[in-house]
């Protein structure tokens, strides 16, 4: 293919080579013609990059000849010779958009560097400009051509790749019979709790001061119901002196220690500010906890002195999750938890992950297995389906494919390959294509249509709220996680239960404010915990956890990436190839788990 460009005086980009490799035979033609008619009229070498592709692809040959007919596409990537941007100008508003970030930072600094129009020159016909060194045409045709090499060979990688993924179904011999097969999924997603397509973050200081109202509002709430009593405005409690038994509820600002060693923690509501004195000794009793955070909600009920400026507490009240039985359903049906699988890293487990699947497909070594195969019916999935690209500094080495298209098809292939009757639920996370900063929305348009054809998909945002065949759950990818092991001595990575169980008690998914975890102040807050969940799906620290706490099922699945180089200096050693799944007729008292290819009950 490249070859038909440089015959007709065209060089390509990486970016446009691997977007004209996509397109249909009969579209890459038209482009050709529509090229060679515009060479008639300029017959200058063209750079093709991602710019000028759209261009030619989505403007007509009248619009490109009148706006482009003097243009020097090679003075354009060679900055220093002159150029003519009057014209650029004219298409830059409609196609900014478009526009890649290396193209637009060299369509600037040009601009720059153009002081005056230059005067016409005469075209001649099949002749290298005169200002134009043959040396650095022969330099460039010779890059590109590598260049072209090296996508070439990463293409029949992934080609090669893909092959592989769609022969997995086909590869199982052994036909089971899927008990679930028979019966409808089930699942309600709760949009009023799902951001997607309502964000309202500029960044302002507004937006922070809405943000944090809403918090403490809704929460504030749940207390109020938690204990069946209104709060106290922190602004009239100086009317209460002597009083022992005064209730206020605030948005932790701030939390010291006196000289004496007992705890001083500053509350806000929405009026103004209170202190409130957690004594030494009932902390070290346990009738007080040690692990207040900033920014999360909660009440306090204590004594009033005469100065009427402080409240000596005698409880704290959080929002907790109510008590109560572990929920299960009558349908005799199994869940299996995901999260992590980092497809496009050189540490994703790409033996193990396909031995899940052909697990889903029948491929099965005992009755237990197959009794467990037959009857799943939901996968639940909590974030990092790719490795992403730009994540962190130096990523493009652990990639073996550093293109983000490319390992999201790589994973809607394997999607391809379960059985059409198992229902997949995805909630993105901070490794996925879309904003970092949560609550994150479903992914966007661009990487939903790489799983066009694929019905049994239902998308989630981050955090994600369902109900699945009349259980609630919970998934949230655990990005805030690494700020709870900072804070509360009790939370433990080799634990993750002991973290999530943390996040249920406030109430709230990332309790403190600019920790490692971004967070966008939108008007609402979304990362409230706003019903008590069945199933609390988590993952990101890629170690498998399981626990109950007040009824709430936990599950932190592990992770289909080994040990990377980040985890071993961390001290953080993965449970990779090890996938959570649950009986959602036995949610509270039976744990199981597919180890690699065996399956343990514990």
């Amino acid at each position: 293919m490249i070859n038909d460009f440089l015959d007709i005086e065209v060089l390509l980009s990486p970016s446009s080579y691997n977007r004209i490799k996509k397109i249909s035979e009969n579209e890459r033609d038209n482009l050709i013609n529509k090229i060679k008619e515009f060479k008639d009229i300029n017959n200058k070498f063209i750079l093709l990059d991602a710019h000028f592709l759209d261009i030619f692809l989505n403007h007509s040959l009248d619009e490109i000849k009148k706006n482009y007919g003097d243009f020097d596409f090679l003075a354009y990537y060679s900055p220093d010779a002159n150029l003519e941007t009057d014209n650029l100008n004219k298409f830059k508003n409609n196609t900014e958009e478009e526009i890649d970030a290396s193209a637009k930072n060299q369509i600037l600094e040009i601009e720059s560097k153009s002081e005056s129009k230059p005067e016409p020159k005469k075209e001649i016909k099949h002749q290298m400009p005169a200002n134009i060194d043959e040396d650095k045409i022969e330099e460039i045709l010779k890059s590109q051509s590598e260049e072209s090499e090296r996508l070439d060979i990463l293409e029949k990688e992934r080609e090669k790749r893909l092959t592989e993924i769609k022969s997995i179904r086909n590869s199982i011999n052994k036909r089971i019979n899927y008990i679930s097969k028979d019966i409808e999924a089930k699942i309600k997603v709760y949009d009023e709790w799902d951001i997607s397509g309502k964000s309202t973050c500029e960044g302002t200081i507004d937006d922070f001061v809405k943000y944090f109202r809403d918090r403490y509002i809704k929460i504030k709430a749940m207390i109020e119901r938690k204990v069946s009593r209104k709060a106290y405005p922190l602004n009239k409690v100086y009317k209460l002196k002597k009083e022992s038994d005064v209730f206020v509820v605030g948005i932790v600002s701030d939390v010291s220690s006196t000289k004496k060693g007992h705890k001083r923690v500053e509350i806000e509501d929405e009026n103004t500010s209170f202190t409130v004195i957690m004594m030494k000794d009932k902390i070290a009793s346990g009738d007080l906890p040690d692990d207040i955070l900033l920014d999360e909600v909660v009440g306090f009920s204590g004594f009033i002195p005469d100065s009427g400026n402080v409240m000596f507490a005698n409880e704290c009240i959080r929002p907790d999750i109510t008590p109560k039985k572990p929920r299960s359903i009558d349908e005799k049906i199994y869940t299996a938890f995901l999260s992590d699988i980092h497809v496009g890293s050189y540490e994703f487990l790409e033996k193990s992950f396909r031995k899940f699947i052909e697990f889903l497909n029948g491929n099965v070594n005992s009755g237990l297995e197959e009794k467990i195969a037959s009857r799943l019916k939901y996968i639940s999935i909590a974030g990092d389906l790719v490795d992403g690209v730009g994540i962190y500094p130096g990523q493009e080495y652990d990639l073996y494919d550093v293109d983000i298209i490319s390992q999201y098809k790589e994973i809607a292939t394997y999607f391809e390959q379960i059985p059409e009757h198992i229902h997949i639920i995805i909630s993105p996370g901070n490794h996925d294509a879309l904003r970092p900063a949560e609550p994150q929305p479903i992914f966007p348009e661009r990487i939903l249509k790489l799983f066009d054809g694929l019905d049994n998909i239902t998308f989630l945002s981050n955090p994600g709220f369902a109900n699945v065949h009349g259980l609630d759950f919970l998934l949230y990818h655990g990005r805030s996680f690494d700020d709870v092991i900072g804070q509360i001595s009790s939370a433990k990575y080799t634990d993750p239960t002991s973290i999530m169980k943390e996040l249920l008690k406030r109430r709230h998914l990332c309790p403190t404010y600019g920790g490692r975890c971004p967070i966008a102040p939108e008007h609402e807050d979304y990362l409230v915990i706003h019903n008590e969940p069945d199933i609390f799906h988590t993952g990101h620290i890629h170690i498998n956890g399981h626990g109950l706490y007040k009824g709430t099922v936990m599950v932190n699945s592990g992770t289909f990436q080994e040990q990377t180089d980040f985890q071993k200096k961390m001290g953080i050693h993965p449970t990779p190839a090890r996938i959570p799944i649950l009986d959602l007729s036995k949610t509270g008292n039976q744990y199981i788990e597919w180890n690699n290819g065996k399956i343990e009950v514990k």
